[in-house]
């Protein structure tokens, strides 16, 4: 029998964990027309959860465009990779979306290229004057609007990882969007990011042009309980009974963060393909296997970093601790000031492997950690 979890990539249908008041309130706030900012850390599922909102729009006969903000890294590349996510959602055959984003960009020059499999990839051969292009993207933005308006039909939008169009077009292209999106009744707009406070200040702070655009929804863990009946289901379903505490062993090591949980069960699955049963046990020879596997990128990423990074890192994988400039732990772990934990707690952040998780600072990858402990801890 296949492994029954699946994790790394967007899950869909019976893979998708549970979130079933999330997904009534984000479907229902889309096929309304609203604009709605999902917000929540990374490896939640925020991704997995909106394709199943999308989904659930497609059913109701609603056009849907999906576009990823980190595929574009100019105002130029956003044109034109938006054009494409709205010319696939409003066409279906080939040549009619080729010809619906040769007529949107015509400007832009595009170089339309067709893979083998019908993918389609959208290249710029000129760029045009900054005026020219601040028209274009305000005519471009309003497509979704008028082709709801020609098809009489529904649309929403998803940008996925929404901050980072910040590093793409800056507050000009966000005024931009706001001005045309408010004026928009038959399109609904999610926009998601995982770098909590960018996401926050965009629409917290009355400064910002998206400040109150629309509803924020900041997505929290899955409850232990709803995710337990999930694992054991999975289980159950390819014939495996799990032993006492195995569930909660496994929502503790993972911390209930979706990615994890699920990659931490297939790996225990794979232990115990040829068992009844999955004993408690399991979880820690799964964690030995899954960090052994790691370990090149981890030696990598170890050998990168200053002696003072080190030893905050071990500090934090040996503590658990949740205040990193208390004078006790620094005292405990030997490292020098708080100024010069600061100093350490920012480069690691800035490097991505810390993170702030509820207001406390935590190991971006929890596999990370485990790494550290078993490696410099004997843990």
């Amino acid at each position: 029998m296949l492994n029954p979890f699946y994790y790394g990539q967007v899950a869909i249908g019976a893979d998708f964990t549970d979130r079933t008041t999330e997904l009534k309130e984000l479907v229902g706030e889309l096929d309304s027309g609203a604009r709605v900012f999902l917000i929540s850390p990374r490896r939640y599922g925020k991704t997995s959860l909106a394709f199943n909102a999308l989904a659930a729009l497609k059913e109701r006969g609603i056009i849907t465009a999906y576009m990823d903000m980190y595929d574009v890294s100019t105002v130029e590349q956003f044109a034109a990779h938006y054009a494409r996510a709205i010319a696939r959602a409003a066409e279906t055959k080939t040549e009619s979306i080729v010809g619906f984003i040769r007529e949107v960009i015509p400007s832009l020059r595009p170089n339309i290229t067709i893979s083998a499999e019908g993918e389609i990839s959208v290249g710029i051969e000129a760029a045009p004057k900054k005026p020219e292009l601040s028209l274009l993207i305000k005519e471009l933005l309003e497509i979704p609007q008028k082709t709801a308006e020609r098809k009489k039909k529904k649309f929403a939008v998803f940008f996925d990882e929404f901050q980072e169009i910040r590093n793409v077009g800056g507050e000009a292209l966000e005024k931009a969007m706001r001005s045309v999106f408010q004026r928009q009744k038959d399109v609904g707009y999610l926009f998601a990011g995982s770098k909590q406070h960018i996401m926050s200040d965009m629409v917290l702070n009355k400064n910002k042009p998206f400040y109150k655009m629309g509803k924020v929804l900041f997505l929290g863990k899955i409850p232990s309980g709803e995710l337990s009946s999930f694992i054991s289901g999975k289980f159950g379903a390819s014939g495996k009974t799990m032993d006492a505490g195995t569930e909660d062993e496994i929502i503790k090591v993972s911390r209930a963060i979706p990615y994890y949980t699920l990659h931490l069960c297939h790996e225990i699955w794979n232990g115990c393909a040829d068992k009844k049963s999955v004993p408690r046990s399991a979880v820690a020879e799964a964690v030995d296997r899954l960090v052994q596997g790691l370990s090149p990128m981890f030696i990598s990423m170890w050998d990168s970093l200053a002696l003072s990074q080190r030893k905050l890192l071990q500090a934090m994988a040996a503590s658990g601790a949740t205040d990193l400039f208390s004078m006790g732990f620094i005292n405990s772990y030997r490292l020098g000031s708080a100024s010069s934990v600061q100093k350490s707690e920012a480069l690691l952040t800035a490097k991505g492997l810390l993170e702030k998780e509820d207001g406390v600072m935590m190991f971006s990858d929890i596999w990370f950690r485990e790494w550290i402990k078993k490696k410099y801890l004997g843990r």
